[in-house]
């Protein structure tokens, strides 16, 4: 019995990779759209598949950001297909990829590419458009902040995780926006009042700033949440009090930067809570 249920599980994966490999890419061969590359995989069953377009760190890449297999595993035992962009090299000799969080100009447009590699993702790999999530770390969170302000209605949730806006902040945001956003207590990398970088050239916005940006534009009544949730290790502050159709989370966690245990199943989980995946 265990070999046939074997037999059953590696006969899906291989469905499932052949239908990556025969759009030409998926799998170790990366994709091309939008002036970039992204890898991608998809879960078993059948499609379309709802999907999480995660976002890399600073120096990382799409490829790099595919190795961490736990993520990608969780994932996709949840039924959601794994996209992983990749930046736009670093410059000055180092290696490694950012994105372009700043709107730079002379930057590739990183808003446009991932709206266009969602595009071409969900026509090469029947995604489901309207159930995508796109999340990030570090970096990629800072990106995912500048998604979610620049185009809600790009993506069906965000979810940063250790990312703030940079200053200067945008007078507003546009709105509703669907947001739930992690960061670690004790993060120093980016804490969550922000810090100067790059010899005082940069510097990294405050987290509750950010929060009452989209706070105005979810038309929330309040400036403090309505309700709290106090985990072992998690600590979650809602806002339900705003627009129809506009979601705001903040959860703690008493780490670093990195991503607390269970973040794959409590974004999933809060997502398909919004009535997003039935």
């Amino acid at each position: 019995m265990l070999r046939v249920v074997a037999a059953l599980a590696f006969l899906m994966t291989a469905a499932a990779s052949s239908a990556a490999t025969a759009q030409g890419c998926g799998g170790p061969a990366p994709c091309e759209a939008g002036g970039g590359l992204y890898h991608i995989e998809l879960p078993e069953g059948d499609a379309p598949h709802p999907a999480v377009i995660y976002l890399h760190g600073w120096g990382g890449s799409g490829e790099g950001q595919m190795k961490n297999r736990g993520l990608v595993k969780a994932l996709l035992a949840r039924g959601y297909a794994v996209v992983a962009p990749t930046g736009q090299p670093r410059g000055g000799g180092r290696g490694g990829y950012r994105w372009n969080a700043f709107g730079t100009d002379a930057m590739r447009d990183d808003v446009t590419f991932l709206r266009e590699i969602a595009d071409d993702a969900t026509k090469r790999f029947e995604l489901d458009r309207c159930l995508m999530v796109l999340a990030g770390f570090s970096g990629g969170g800072m990106m995912t902040w500048r998604g979610a302000c620049d185009m809600p209605e790009s993506f069906a949730a965000y979810a940063p995780v250790s990312g703030l806006l940079w200053r200067p902040l945008p007078d507003a945001c546009a709105g509703p926006i669907r947001m739930l956003h992690t960061h670690g207590w004790s993060d120093k990398v980016v804490p969550i009042e922000g810090r100067s970088v790059a010899g005082g050239r940069i510097t990294q916005g405050d987290l509750f700033e950010g929060l009452d940006l989209i706070r105005r534009a979810n038309g929330c009544r309040k400036d403090d949440p309505d309700a709290y949730e106090m985990g072992e290790t998690i600590w979650r502050r809602i806002w339900t009090d705003c627009a129809p159709g506009s979601a705001l989370e903040l959860a703690l966690h008493p780490g670093a930067h990195a991503s607390p245990r269970g973040w794959t199943a409590m974004t999933l989980d809060w997502f398909e809570g919004l009535g997003a995946v039935q």
